[in-house]
């Protein structure tokens, strides 16, 4: 059954026909410092890393590679909105870090925003720009999300379940079992039971990856500098123009959702450090981008193309 799943789809089945109270057995606390996630080991959290080192350990093992590119920029970010670093393990769970991730749900972006949500929390999403995708604006967002949710909660625990099953899910959890522990919940969505301890899982081996057969890379610094462009530019010119990468200037500003930069407004363009000078030099000899905004209209009953016109 499990064969014909995504890789996040298997870990949260991983529960299936295991008693929830089962979480409590054998229960260590690893780590419970103050402004940090608390980390502890059960049955439940065991199970999800025997999990990601047999079956699933090359796609995970992918995963942390692309942690060790983004992690010292997630990591700052969410220590300087003041929640705990370690919540970046919760994105790597929502979507391998990938900043195309696309749900079923249509949400997006490293941090899996829907788009009402991401606009509750100030994410611009327009023809030119999806900044869910953008590795920065996203984090702040993420982190200011699941502030709230703790600031309600004041459990992280339950932060995160709501992150994923939603807060009115959570509250009703609340109310049913008249308790608000988390390992002790029956009523919540059993992915969101494996939810939670597969970010404790993956924060438990990133800490220690070689005792669990993995590597973690050095981490990569992803430097640039912001260059302002106030036209639409198209991305393929200005790197040639540049000599730099088609492909790297891509990767800096993934929330460019047509290849260019939007018009009638000012955006930070994402370059490579050392580049910024050569960039601003070529962008006054570049043409404005001739790609054009479309208006999308669903057609009601008794329109004509006349009408619509």
């Amino acid at each position: 059954m499990l064969a014909n799943l995504t890789f996040r789809e298997q870990m949260m089945q991983l529960e299936g026909g295991q008693s929830t109270q089962e979480g409590d057995a054998q229960f260590v606390v690893l780590d419970d410092r103050d402004g940090h996630l608390p980390l502890v080991m059960n049955n439940r959290v065991r199970r999800v890393i025997k999990f990601l080192q047999t079956t699933r350990h090359d796609e995970f093992q992918f995963w942390m590679n692309r942690y060790a590119k983004y992690a010292a920029v997630i990591r700052p970010i969410l220590k300087a909105e003041g929640v705990p670093e370690e919540l970046v393990y919760l994105a790597l769970i929502e979507s391998g870090l990938n900043v195309h991730a696309r749900s079923w749900a249509q949400a997006v972006g490293p941090w899996q925003f829907i788009s009402s949500t991401a606009a509750h929390y100030g994410l611009k999403r327009n023809w030119w720009i999806d900044e869910r995708r953008d590795i920065v604006k996203s984090t702040h967002a993420g982190a200011k999300y699941l502030k709230d949710l703790h600031r309600e909660f004041d459990n992280w625990y339950l932060a995160m379940a709501a992150y994923n099953a939603g807060e009115g899910r959570v509250r009703r959890a609340i109310r049913l079992e008249g308790h608000r522990d988390f390992w002790r919940m029956r009523t919540l969505p059993k992915e969101t039971r494996t939810y939670v301890p597969t970010v404790i899982a993956a924060a438990i081996i990133i800490r220690n990856p070689e005792q669990y057969n993995f590597t973690l890379p050095d981490k990569e610094m992803m430097d640039w500098k912001e260059v302002k462009v106030n036209r639409s530019i198209d991305l393929d010119r200005l790197a040639k123009a540049a000599g730099i990468s088609y492909n790297t200037l891509r990767d800096l500003n993934p929330e460019l959702r047509q290849g260019a930069t939007p018009p009638n407004e000012t955006y930070a363009l994402k370059v490579p450090t050392g580049m910024s000078a050569k960039v601003t030099a070529v962008i006054k000899e570049i043409p404005t981008s001739n790609k054009e905004e479309y208006i999308v209209h669903r057609v009601r009953r008794g329109e004509s193309l006349w009408l619509i016109a």
